[in-house]
């Protein structure tokens, strides 16, 4: 390979990290390798200079336009997906686009027509739960992954339609969730779905800027889960409950003898707690009967 291939393939490369660069999420030795390409490639250096400003440029460009729920877990998403590199030397027009699709992809998702590759939902569930447990990482993919890229129905189904989506073993934790719910959050989707290999029972309660999964996954699909050095939040009636956060998820969780059982939302992080706290005996008293 000639010295400008070479050149070339460096070039590709960065740039398929760059967004990874700014925000300082790269592993030492991608970082190393970046930083000895900056020093020696002047078009890359104006580069990462354009989108420093591009970005800097777009705060204030939306800042007057409304966000809706969930949007800040896409767009972070999308980052992360690598990137075709821009003209250098455009760097104006460049911030011009940004901005427009900014606003566009807001609108979009107002319409339901947002979506994200699934290269970029993987990337995005990789960075933001690689800082927790095993025990919290399973019920947090199948959280982003089934509720936060989603597309919901304008009318909801029914409870009927619900009910039957789970199947009859799980049908009645449906009027369980629904009365220890907060107030505030309405029951939009009970469905059974299947991520990383674990197939899992999936309740979704969502209102206009706030989301809550109730999910229920086995414990002998998949990798082995443990709590490991998670300390337990609170205990009642012998059933440890574990909890986490990361950004703006938080994550409850406790086992039954078959099953992973997770309460995850954006809702304050003792809110999360005390809807697990007050769901938590009738579905572990749901699950034992269950697995008799």
């Amino acid at each position: 390979m000639s010295n400008g291939d070479t050149g070339r393939q460096d070039c590709k490369m960065f740039m398929s990290q760059l967004d990874l660069y700014i925000d300082g999420r790269l592993p030492p030795d991608a970082l190393l390798e970046c930083e000895t390409h900056l020093r020696e490639c002047p078009a890359c250096a104006l580069e990462l200079e354009s989108r420093k400003k591009m970005r800097a440029q777009l705060k204030p460009a939306v800042q007057s336009v409304p966000t809706p729920p969930y949007l800040e877990a896409k767009v972070r998403a999308s980052l992360r997906e690598p990137q075709p590199a821009r003209r250098w030397w455009a760097p104006a027009a460049a911030a011009a686009a940004v901005t427009v699709l900014s606003v566009g992809a807001i609108t979009g998702y107002h319409f339901g027509h947002f979506r994200l590759t699934p290269g970029s939902q993987e990337s995005y569930i990789a960075s933001v739960s690689g800082d927790i447990g095993t025990l919290m990482r399973v019920g947090l993919g199948d959280h982003v992954h089934c509720a936060v890229f989603r597309k919901y129905p304008q009318n909801p189904p029914s409870p009927e339609e619900m009910a039957s989506a789970i199947g009859p073993d799980f049908a009645g934790v449906i009027p369980l969730v629904r009365e220890h719910a907060p107030g505030d959050l309405r029951l939009v989707l009970a469905h059974r779905c299947t991520y990383h290999d674990r197939h899992f029972v999936h309740l979704i309660l969502k209102n206009d800027s706030r989301l809550l999964s109730v999910i229920f996954t086995r414990k002998s699909e998949g990798p082995p889960v443990t709590a490991g050095d998670l300390a337990p939040a609170w205990t009642e009636g012998g059933l440890p409950t574990y909890q986490s956060s990361v950004q703006r998820f938080q994550i409850a969780s406790f086992q039954s003898r078959d099953y992973l059982v997770y309460i995850i939302s954006d809702t304050p992080a003792q809110q999360n707690l005390a809807t697990m706290q007050a769901m938590a005996p009738s579905l572990s008293a749901y699950l034992r009967k269950l697995e008799s």
